[in-house]
């Protein structure tokens, strides 16, 4: 049987989805661009003259049928394709403007970029993968400099920004060069896009921008509500999941309405609750995970892949960090949330960790264990062998055998954890968690070797980037 965790009655999901489409028709969300605006409204949409669309029940309906019920995120190698169907559920790395340094957090910079790509691609459980944000290049490029950073150096499916409809345009070209022209990028969109709506009821112009020019491409879409609970949505979860719903599906009709049939990804799990001393948005906070959940459980009410992230409000890698990942991971991965990420990231989504990535993989291990659930059948009852060991026996002879196939099924192991005892460990050097990251780390940056772009695609990227950077130059 494999867990699947609910914290919402079939009732109760109703009720907030209900909730959802008054919210859109009786208060309804405003869109910033002119453009959208003049789309809902060509679709039938009621828009007012401060941009605010109002969405009738059965429109909105309607178009969430036509997204599709399945999506499938390419890499650069098909053999790392992720495709986000029934209860499957993938992991993905992080993302951040800054870089864990020990105690310290420096600004992150392109090769910094480079190489979490780079780590991102070796780590087996890392599905897919996000850019950091390099903070040494032009602001107004870092958008195509983190794509081709991130292209260059993974082979996996992965997420980027665009900062503006240039910034997607060019992105576009450089996907396209990628994989042989624009037709064949209609095929395979190795790369996607995502934006979410500024709570409360707001998308924004460059959203709404970037979710157009991406869609003849059929970019899967990457569709998020991000309320910060009791700061941008009412302090309770059930009124937080309404309206962030709302803002999301939302995004899901404008979505469907520029191209029928674009696949969307529903993401109610960037939500986090607002710690009312700091006024901190809690990404660790273990309400995060339970709303993720619930988000989990509005997307399979319509049939759609969902969204969630493990995180952490720590600001190294300490006992803290641990049990926040875990447990803001466990509780969307039971909840079969299609995509958690974070794995790496720290001090709330400011900021990444290297060595916390291998952690996280540990962790992902574990996590994945658990989601698989326990299989009983005739052969993993084992029957027969109970008998031939008898009573007083032992399960390590050959009498039983045949069982010795199911040990890794059944049980994990640890890759940089210890399960020694303090003897060995310290005959190994007794070395933490923490020293075995980095050394993996260094290790792997070391020695892996993505497979690379031919140098005449990496001569088109720059390309884009060059006449990217003479226009900027051309508007100062």
């Amino acid at each position: 049987m494999r867990p699947v965790l609910e914290f919402f009655s079939s009732d109760e999901i109703y009720e907030i989805h209900q909730t959802s489409l008054e919210i859109l028709e009786r208060v309804g969300m405003k869109f910033e661009s002119p453009e959208a605006q003049q789309i809902l409204k060509n679709a039938g949409v009621e828009v007012d003259l401060k941009g605010v669309a109002r969405f009738h029940s059965d429109l909105v309906e309607e178009y969430i049928k036509m997204a599709p019920r399945s999506v499938v995120l390419r890499g650069r190698d098909p053999k790392k394709d992720v495709y986000l169907r029934n209860d499957r559920v993938a992991f993905a790395a992080g993302t951040g403007m800054y870089v864990i340094d020990g105690n310290k957090a420096r600004k992150a910079t392109y090769q910094d970029c480079c190489n979490w790509a780079k780590l991102t691609d070796a780590v087996k459980n890392v599905d897919f993968t996000c850019e950091i944000h390099s903070t040494d290049m032009p602001s107004e490029l870092t958008d195509r400099y983190n794509f081709k950073a991130m292209a260059m150096n993974t082979t996996k499916p992965f997420v980027g920004s665009a900062l503006s409809r240039d910034g997607v345009l060019d992105e576009i070209e450089m996907a396209a060069a990628i994989v042989g022209g624009k037709e064949e990028l209609r095929k395979r969109p190795i790369w996607w896009a995502g934006y979410a709506a500024i709570s409360p009821l707001i998308w924004s112009e460059n959203a709404c921008t970037v979710f157009k020019e991406t869609a003849p491409y059929n970019i899967p879409a990457f569709v998020e509500g991000e309320s910060v609970v009791g700061g941008t949505s009412a302090v309770t979860v059930a009124s937080t999941l309404a309206q962030t719903n709302a803002e999301a599906l939302s995004g899901i009709v404008y979505n469907q309405i520029i191209k029928k049939g674009r696949p969307c990804i529903l993401n109610l799990g960037f939500t986090h609750p607002m710690d009312m001393k700091t006024c901190l948005a809690l990404h660790g906070n273990v309400v995060s995970g339970i709303v993720a959940a619930g988000g989990n459980q509005l997307a399979r009410f319509y049939g759609l892949p969902s969204a969630a992230w493990m995180a952490t409000d720590s600001k190294v890698s300490d006992a803290q960090c641990g049990y926040e990942k875990a447990l803001t991971g466990i509780i969307p991965a039971l909840a079969r949330s299609s995509l958690i990420f974070g794995m790496g990231q720290a001090e709330f989504t400011f900021a990444v960790d290297f060595e916390k990535l291998i952690i996280d993989e540990e962790i992902v291990n574990q996590m994945k264990r658990v989601i698989d659930g326990i299989e009983v059948t005739e052969e993993t009852l084992c029957l027969e062998a109970i008998e031939r060991v008898g009573i007083g026996g032992n399960f390590l002879t050959p009498k039983a055998r045949d069982t010795f196939k199911f040990i890794q099924k059944e049980t994990t192991e640890l890759t940089i954890g210890d399960r020694n005892t303090r003897e060995k460990w310290l005959e190994a050097g007794g070395k933490d968690i923490g020293e075995k990251a980095r050394e993996k780390v260094n290790e792997i940056l070391t020695t892996h070797e993505p497979e690379p772009l031919d140098k005449d695609i990496i001569k088109k990227m720059d390309e884009i980037i060059e006449n990217a950077k003479k226009k900027v130059e051309a508007k100062k």
